[in-house]
């Protein structure tokens, strides 16, 4: 014999009833997310220290854009001069602050080169050690300013 609709019914608001009751109607969160800095450049900023920082920039994001967002981060939140070196410590690898790919950590201290320096210099190769300085770093911010239309 068939349940009426109304048994059905009533079957159907206990069971759920049980579930939010058991824990299962829960939200699933994972924690508080970490506090981040966005910059022009659309990129996250990550402090791990007083002087390291992860960019995260938007997926696709070409090279100068993490440039970009480090000089940025180092001038308006780290209080760096123009002068001061920007070096890589950590070139494009998973974040370790929220498992985003293709992130890079930079840091004010100077890092050694993980290579010798060759005489053609590849601004997008985030090798650790490798450096500019805030100014030069900053002007990278125009390549990624749109052209004007003609």
């Amino acid at each position: 014999m068939l349940p009426s609709n109304l048994t059905f019914r009533a079957a159907w608001s206990a069971l759920a009833g049980l579930l939010v009751v058991a824990g299962c109607g829960a939200p699933l969160t994972t924690g508080q997310a970490p506090d981040f800095y966005a910059t022009q450049a659309q990129a996250r900023i990550y402090a791990l220290d007083a002087t390291s920082f992860e960019v995260v920039p938007p997926i696709g994001a070409e090279g100068a854009a993490y440039w970009c967002a480090a000089a940025d981060f180092a001038r308006h939140r780290l209080g760096a001069g123009w002068s001061q070196d920007i070096y890589v410590q950590k070139g494009r690898a998973d974040s370790v602050v929220n498992g985003r790919i293709e992130t890079v950590t930079f840091t004010l201290d100077p890092t050694a080169r993980a290579e010798p320096l060759t005489l053609i210099r590849r601004a997008y190769g985030f090798k650790p050690g490798d450096r500019f300085s805030l100014s030069t770093a900053e002007g990278f911010c125009r390549e990624l300013e749109p052209l004007p239309f003609l």
